[in-house]
């Protein structure tokens, strides 16, 4: 429902019951249809890596589908738009489940196409559905729930995923098929259907659909002029950039560097999705002691080490090894993406909130996306060129990632310090200015 005066403390409080209640569905839905369960589905397919990392890149590209949130958010509201989109995002999900019939007849060429469209809808609908979660967000929370809101709801999506994880794992054991693989995409399109209802249930004002209404281009000159805002472009873009270079390609390099298993490679995604969920509830404790921007700071160093960890990963599979740079790829993401979000809402005025958040969102998500689809798919064809020793192959990628990834330390410190992390005061960004 929306409202013209703020949200009442009750309000508020149903709201957030809600985007939990939302969070937790949509982490076992999510778990069926992510990147985890669509790189599978293309390996069993038997897609080439250069297609694979490009899936891999859908997830920011479909960010340039963003202004359909916008349009949709100034006729229905925000949490309404959101809901609606998840319904197409399911949608998009039994695209991609549809491949794998035309993959079992070798038509690989269609199969490859509906994966790729499938899946860009797919993110490219979620994307329009969340360019306003962090106007929303700041609709139901304060300053002084903020953080602990965002930790927790995303928390529990992740232990969702957990044991969504778990489930798939012990079900690809018994039946590890193509089909099997299929039936659990289409069962997670049926959870996010059902996810879609908790998100209209959410309370929000009228500033939302007010903003959404108002010509972006005369917004977007007051954004672009501050100086705040355009080191959040630039640091966010390396963040996703990072992301898309290394944590993708490292189930990919499981897969084809060792040989493993679907049901093996699930166990180690199932140590980056409880890092998510650990890193998740902990993530707001740290950044409210050492504030967002050291966090993403921090979050970003640690996600390079993955390209080290891989460079000098041993010739035989090591399990309590190889957990290493799963773990970082879960806890780094996860933090890092918190403490983006968080830094957004204290450093964004309530009434530049969905002209920024779609702005920064297709700047950081959309063109790291079509940069990381290119340099990871050109670096990968480089860099492996012995089929008889693929895991030499990937160290050189991860390396030369990696070195290519260092200058968003330099970005990603040049972050504006909000005031509480120099006075070590609770206060937002607009309480000093």
């Amino acid at each position: 429902m929306i409202f013209k005066e703020a949200l009442s403390p009750e309000r508020q409080a149903s709201s957030q019951h809600n985007y939990c209640m939302f969070n937790v569905i949509n982490g076992l839905s999510y778990m069926c249809l992510g990147e985890t369960v669509l790189i599978l589905l293309a390996v069993q397919l038997g897609c080439p890596d250069y297609f694979i990392s490009t899936l891999g890149a859908m997830l920011y590209f479909g960010f340039l589908l963003l202004p359909l949130g916008k349009i949709m958010t100034a006729r229905v509201g925000a949490a309404r738009a959101q809901a609606y989109f998840w319904v197409a995002r399911n949608g998009a999900a039994l695209m991609v489940a549809s491949a794998s019939v035309f993959g079992y007849f070798s038509m690989m060429k269609t199969a490859m196409a509906l994966l790729l469209i499938g899946s860009f809808f797919f993110y490219g609908f979620r994307a329009a559905g969340v360019v306003m979660s962090q106007p929303l967000i700041g609709d139901f929370t304060d300053d002084r729930n903020r953080a602990r809101v965002i930790a927790v709801s995303v928390g529990l999506f992740y232990v969702s995923c957990l044991i969504a994880l778990l489930t798939i794992s012990f079900v690809l054991h018994l039946s590890p098929s193509l089909w099997t693989l299929t039936g659990i995409v289409v069962v997670g399109a049926c959870l996010g259907f059902t996810s879609s209802r908790f998100l209209a249930r959410i309370d929000e004002t009228e500033n939302i659909r007010r903003s959404a209404r108002r010509p972006i281009l005369p917004e977007l000159k007051n954004i672009l002029g501050a100086v705040t805002i355009r080191r959040q472009i630039m640091a966010g873009f390396m963040v996703n950039l990072g992301v898309i270079m290394l944590v993708p390609v490292s189930m990919l390099a499981l897969k084809r560097g060792y040989g493993v298993s679907d049901t093996d490679a699930l166990m180690f995604a199932l140590v980056q999705f409880t890092a998510c969920a650990v890193m998740s509830f902990l993530s707001g404790k740290v950044a409210a002691v050492i504030g967002p921007r050291k966090t993403i700071l921090i979050g970003y160093i640690l996600l390079l080490s993955i390209g080290v960890l891989w460079l000098v990963a041993p010739a035989s599979l090591n399990g309590f090894y190889m957990a290493l740079p799963f773990f970082f790829a879960g806890g780094t993401m996860v933090s890092m993406n918190n403490s983006v979000t968080h830094y957004f809402l204290q450093t964004v005025p309530p009434e530049n909130r969905v002209a920024a958040s779609m702005f920064v969102s297709v700047v950081t998500g959309a063109c790291s996306g079509v940069v990381g689809m290119i340099l990871a798919g050109f670096l990968l064809k480089l860099c492996i060129t012995d089929p008889g020793d693929l895991l030499a192959g990937y160290r050189v990628y991860f390396l030369v990632a990696a070195l290519l990834l260092s200058p968003g330390i330099w970005l990603i410190s040049r972050l504006t310090p909000l005031p509480s992390e120099k006075r070590r005061l609770p206060k937002s960004w607009q309480d000093v200015r």
